[in-house]
């Protein structure tokens, strides 16, 4: 799997931002309620949109696999 980074927002305990090998956030998540949530920065398969995980790392997971395969 590529070399990807996960940071929590500063001040947020509900929002990880998501980097490329690069350095640009391509996506990031979100927890509400009970489910955490993939969201891309920029366009991107529409495999993840509204769809619940369960736990931050299978929502990374998700991010990998559908938004930086198709950066």
């Amino acid at each position: 799997m590529e070399q990807v980074h996960i940071q929590q927002q500063d001040g947020n305990s509900n929002l990880w931002w998501v980097s490329s090998p690069s350095g640009d956030d391509v996506a990031y998540i979100t927890h509400l309620g009970n489910s955490y949530f993939v969201w891309a920065t920029e366009p991107a398969p529409t495999d993840i949109v509204g769809k619940r995980f369960d736990t931050v790392d299978a929502a990374l997971a998700q991010a990998v696999k559908s938004v930086l395969h198709h950066c």
